[in-house]
This record gives structure tokens, C-alpha cells and sequence, in this order.
């Protein structure tokens, strides 16, 4: 009776032995599964991490040369009411080329060879966004003006700018910084913006910015800025907007892009305006001096960091151009004399404006917009 026990143990060990085996075949295969389904899952985040131009329609034969800048008229009768202004971008309306983009160019290229660090700022932490940026820059371009951009078959990584006759590498290693690459591909001047941690979680920091058109600051001071300290010589600011737009850059989606429009007066055609605008002359400037600095800004969050990319095209529009556009010759004088104290003097308006009202007379004389 005693004499079955060895058996017994022995066939109690290789059950246990195919048991362990089975289990250990099993656990590996979770393991394989489990690494499938995440690579598979990584895929599709990496994928829906990249924006996607596929809907944007091509401007296949746009020629350039005879394309006009943008008339913008971001002004109105009225009250004058301090708001964000945000209305919804289309996709295909993000980036835009006129026949301004050669000289333009030329401006861009002139100031990163001379004054690099004036024009541009990247801080460590932008380091990821600045690249994102880039990727998304260059995706749109080729997708929307296919006969001014392109990729490079032989050269992989490579994207040629047949308007200056430029060819840059967009992926690393880099030649240049990302963000000038990207400058030298768009018009607009770019920034980004990312959300600071812990108890500054609701604001967001400039960690990134090439500026050609700088409006009376130096981008070496302002980086690292949070929004309401880059804002706040702005007159009613923190009282009228700050709340509001801390809560829309948390809120603002991938999936909805927006855009703006706002003006200043100035009395010279300097884009490069780093020094303050000018608070006195010694004569009062001439009517053909005086240009219209408007501004279109668009916003869209980057997928992949979260980094908000603030777009900026600056047009210097001469006043005189109005002569004969009375209805927005009209509103505009409407819209400056309703300024309060405060936004008049921030925008210097004591400069310009005896010369601007006696024009608009003389222009205007008795002219009331009809209505409808």
C-alpha cells in the first residue's frame, strides 16, 4: 500500500510542472497582447496627436504677384467696448500668402542675421512645442499652396520654398532653429504659449516667440511673460478681459481654431517697432504719414504639448486709403472719438489726431453713412 506513494508524488510534481508552464505561457502571452494592444493604442494617439489638413482644399494655381494683402476694417460705430473679438477660423484661412511675402522675406531673413536674439526667443521647456509647430506649419503649406511648397522625394525631411528658392531640413537634426525655419515659410510671426504648473496652472506663459513686427516692446523682456503681465499696460485689461481670456486659453480646443483682428495708429511705415511709440512731436505729422497698424491674430492649441500657437500677420495700411472707402472712413473717425481717456492716451492718439480730424472734414465734409 505504501509502495504507490512515489508514484503518486511523482505524478503530482509534472501536473504541478505542466500547470506552472501553462500558467507561464499564459502570463506571457497576456504580456504580448497586452504590448500589442498598447503599441497599437500609442499609434492611434500619435496619429490623432498630428493636426490634419486633409479637408483644406489646394489653391493649386494662386499667383502670388497679383494676390493683395487682406483689407481688414476692424473697427466700428459706436460705443467703444473692450472684448476678445474671437470669431471661428476656418482651417483653409490659417495661413495666408500675398504679394507682400518676397519683401516681407527679405525683412525676416535681414533681422535673423542681424539682430537674431531681437527676433527670436525660445525657452527650454518651448523645446517640443517649437517642433510641433514647425511640423504643423510645414503640413499646411504643402497641402494649401502645393505649387509654392513641396517635399523633397531624393531629399527626406527636407521642404523647398519655391518662392524664395529656399530648401530647409523640418525634422532633426535641424539647421536652424525650428521656429526660424518656420518663419521663414510663414508670414505671420509666431508664438507660443504654454500653461504654467501648480499654482500658476491657470496662465499661460510666452515660452516662445519670433516677432518681425514687434509693437513697442522688446521680445527679450517679454519672454517668459505670463499673459496678464504681458498685458498690463493695456488700459481696462484686468478689469474688462483678464478673466475671460485666462478662461478661454484653458478652454480652447485642437478641433477649433479662432481668429481676431485689432488696429493702432501710427505715424510712420516702421513695422519693426521695438522702442514705445512716439508720445510728442515737434510738428504735427503729415496725413501721409499716418498708417493704420492692423493686426490678424489667430489661435489654435497643438495637439502633442497642449502649447497654444498665437499667429500674428501685421499689415501698415496708409489712412489715405480711405478717400474712398467713406463708409469705413466714416466709422473709423467714429470708432477713435469714442475711445475713453485712458485707451486714447495708451494709444497716443494726442500724436495724430488734430491732423487725422481736420483730413476727415476735409474728406467727409457733411458724409452720413446710409443705413442698411
Amino acid at each position: 500500500m505504501f509502495a504507490i506513494h512515489p508514484h503518486f508524488t511523482n505524478s503530482s510534481k509534472t501536473a504541478t510542472l505542466v500547470e506552472g508552464l501553462l500558467v507561464s505561457l499564459t502570463l506571457v502571452l497576456i504580456s504580448y497582447l497586452g504590448m500589442k494592444v498598447w503599441e497599437h493604442g500609442n499609434r492611434l494617439q500619435n496619429q490623432a496627436s498630428k493636426l490634419s489638413f486633409q479637408s483644406v482644399p489646394p489653391l493649386y494655381n494662386l499667383d502670388i504677384s497679383t494676390t493683395v494683402p487682406r483689407q481688414y476694417r476692424p473697427w466700428k460705430v459706436g460705443k467703444y467696448n473692450m472684448t476678445m473679438g474671437i470669431r471661428r477660423m476656418p482651417d483653409e484661412d490659417w495661413l495666408v500668402i500675398d504679394n507682400l511675402y518676397k519683401a516681407e522675406q527679405q525683412i525676416r531673413t535681414h533681422l535673423l542675421e542681424t539682430n537674431h536674439d531681437g527676433v527670436l526667443q525660445c525657452l527650454p521647456e518651448s523645446k517640443e512645442a517649437c517642433k510641433e509647430a514647425l511640423d504643423c506649419i510645414v503640413n499646411f503649406l504643402i497641402r494649401r499652396y502645393p505649387k509654392h511648397f513641396w517635399l523633397l522625394e531624393d531629399k527626406p525631411g527636407y521642404v523647398h520654398n519655391a518662392i524664395t528658392s529656399k530648401t530647409f531640413r523640418f525634422i532633426e537634426p535641424y539647421d536652424q532653429d525650428p521656429l526660424a525655419i518656420a518663419a521663414q515659410l510663414a508670414m505671420e510671426d509666431i508664438n507660443l504659449l504654454m500653461q504654467g504648473t501648480g499654482e500658476n496652472s491657470n496662465n499661460y506663459f510666452l515660452q516662445a516667440t519670433f516677432s518681425m513686427a514687434p509693437a513697442g516692446w522688446y521680445i527679450q523682456q517679454r519672454i517668459g511673460w505670463p499673459l496678464w503681465r504681458i498685458h498690463g499696460p493695456v488700459p481696462l485689461w484686468n478689469l474688462k478681459l483678464r478673466k475671460s481670456m485666462e478662461k478661454f486659453f484653458l478652454g480652447l480646443k485642437v478641433s477649433s481654431p479662432v481668429q481676431r483682428n485689432n488696429y493702432f495708429v501710427q505715424i510712420d511705415d516702421t513695422m519693426f517697432q521695438q522702442e514705445p511709440f512716439a508720445d510728442s512731436t515737434e510738428l504735427p505729422p503729415r496725413i501721409e504719414d499716418i498708417r493704420i497698424r492692423s493686426e490678424r491674430q489667430t489661435l489654435r492649441r497643438l495637439p502633442r504639448t497642449g502649447a497654444i500657437m498665437f499667429l500674428v500677420r501685421t499689415y501698415l495700411i496708409p489712412i489715405t486709403e480711405l478717400e474712398n472707402e467713406l463708409d469705413n472712413l466714416y466709422s473709423l473717425r467714429s470708432a477713435i472719438n469714442a475711445w475713453p481717456a485712458e485707451i486714447a492716451k495708451y494709444k497716443g492718439r494726442h500724436v495724430w489726431h488734430e491732423t487725422f480730424e481736420r483730413w476727415c472734414d476735409e474728406v467727409l465734409g457733411d458724409y452720413v453713412p446710409t443705413s442698411g
